[in-house]
């Protein structure tokens, strides 16, 4: 692996859970506008907080594509089954968090977050630097980079009723209203359990 390249790694882990609070809070920072939408967590569902680790590695990635002068194809190959490793792991840790049923802090999330950050640039590194031809690997990545762009647009407008896309403090789904008693909403999900 090449100097440069390290450090780009080291610069990636650093930077993207800088990102990942910064993307967190964009919806609240934006006051609701459309660019908190799309980019930002809209509310505390597992959906929204994969959304927004995701967007930070992929926002990563492409820094780190602009300064590569050779082998994109390994590099972009690598970069998206490592996207796709953070949004499967991302969810895979957030249900296991909502199962044990510690969601309502907000650090083991955080704490999932960073960790599938580093094991998705470990992934990278040792998919795009091993042994391995995956260059023919890019149409297929290609496809699933679009059908991945077409699932993020559509569920961040559109959130469907199920467990991923439920706020766990309101118990509501998408956006939450500002006009909405939270305290009643409160009661109403823990009347549920």
């Amino acid at each position: 692996m090449k100097k440069e390249t390290v450090k780009m790694q080291i610069w990636g882990i650093i930077v993207v859970p800088l990102m990942i609070i910064l993307f967190k809070n964009l919806y609240s920072l934006t006051n609701g506008a459309l660019l908190g939408i799309f980019f930002g967590s809209v509310n505390n569902s597992m959906w929204e907080q994969t959304k927004v680790v995701m967007l930070s590695y992929f926002i990563w990635s492409l820094v780190e594509a602009v300064g590569k002068r050779s082998g994109f194809h390994r590099f972009a190959v690598s970069r998206i089954i490592s996207l796709w490793f953070v949004g499967i792991f991302c969810l895979a840790s957030y249900l296991l968090i909502y199962a044990l049923g510690v969601e309502s802090a907000g650090l083991p999330r955080l704490i999932c977050a960073i960790a599938v950050c580093f094991s998705a640039f470990a992934l990278s590194a040792r998919l795009e630097y091993g042994e391995r031809k995956i260059e023919q690997l890019f149409l297929p990545c290609v496809f699933m980079m679009l059908l991945l762009i077409a699932v993020y647009c559509s569920f961040t407008v559109f959130p469907p009723h199920m467990v991923i896309f439920e706020d766990t403090a309101m118990g509501m789904y998408g956006i939450i209203p500002e006009y909405i008693d939270s305290g009643a909403i409160a009661l109403d999900t823990l009347y549920r359990v």
